[in-house]
């Protein structure tokens, strides 16, 4: 991929990256610092401007797993890409970041009821990602990868993120110049938790299309 056409990509900007990094955490972890205190963090990694420790280990975790997922687009997004960004998650994740589950431990709670993902396997796991990467069109490709990786569940936690940066890394390897998000505000936010139940508990895979139409509208 040409190095101009991935510099042209609004997650290389502070100001689209803070925007990317505040959606998910809001979304998915209940971030509470405002998009501009996220923005303003990035820009100085100073941690007086956000609202509690907890967004500080948070915002710190996400930056250093984007960081990595920027880094590394160019090379290949494969399995260890995905195991690559988890990783970095050392603060607010799993006990052993980057490290494939070995055993059905995990519950997550939806808003249909609960949903004990199986023992996941790197096999499919890497076909998922391998089939993303030739998907014609690369919006619902990387919502494609970031809901199977999602329902996988691989990790012990910080999966929804890890799923999410990596398809913003296939966009970004793509050469696509948009990202991947998901809705912080009502009724947006609560239809995708709603799919998203529906994809987890019942195969329902009409997330992927209401997923890159949202984002489509959103840019």
């Amino acid at each position: 991929m040409a190095e101009e056409t991935s510099q042209r990509s609004e997650l290389m900007t502070v100001h689209g990256l803070s925007k990317l990094l505040y959606e998910m955490g809001r979304t998915f972890d209940n971030l509470s610092s405002t998009r501009l205190a996220t923005e303003e963090f990035l820009r100085t990694n100073n941690p007086k401007v956000l609202g509690s420790r907890n967004d500080l280990a948070l915002l710190s975790d996400l930056k250093d797993a984007a960081d990595y997922a920027l880094k590394y687009a160019q090379r290949s997004i494969d399995f260890a890409y995905l195991c690559g960004i988890n990783a970095q998650m050392t603060r607010t994740a799993s006990i052993e970041p980057g490290k494939i589950r070995t055993a059905s431990n995990i519950v997550v709670h939806t808003a249909l009821g609960d949903y004990v993902p199986p023992i996941p396997k790197e096999s499919e796991l890497s076909l998922t990602i391998s089939h993303a990467s030739v998907e014609s069109d690369p919006l619902t490709a990387a919502s494609t990868a970031f809901v199977t990786i999602a329902r996988s569940q691989p990790f012990g936690d910080g999966n929804k993120r890890s799923a999410l940066l990596l398809s913003n890394g296939l966009l970004l390897h793509r050469g696509y110049q948009g990202m991947l998000s998901v809705p912080v505000e009502d009724p947006d936010r609560r239809e995708f938790n709603a799919r998203l139940s529906a994809w987890y508990l019942q195969g329902d895979d009409s997330i992927i299309a209401w997923l890159s139409a949202w984002n489509r509208r959103a840019r």
